[in-house]
């Protein structure tokens, strides 16, 4: 359970780190109009809404790190399970 979460939360970290949360997010808002349009032009989805823009690289290293606490507990219960 800790490697699905893990790797569910580090996919959605790495798409707006790699893209950029600015472009992610305006494009969202485009489509979804969640913002009054022009005020998240003008100002910025992130600055808008005080979003930090390491956010994205934050969920990335903590799903990361809880994927990987998932598979050492999963190595660790196989080799308990041979004994």
């Amino acid at each position: 359970l800790a490697t699905a979460a893990g790797a569910s939360s580090a996919a959605v970290g790495a798409v707006p780190a790699l893209l950029g949360l600015e472009r992610m997010l305006t494009g969202l808002n485009d489509e979804l109009a969640v913002l009054p349009l022009g005020l998240s032009r003008i100002l910025g989805i992130t600055v808008h809404l005080d979003i930090p823009p390491a956010l994205p690289v934050y969920l990335l290293v903590a799903g990361a790190v809880l994927g990987a606490a998932g598979l050492a507990l999963l190595g660790v219960s196989r080799q308990r399970a041979r004994c």
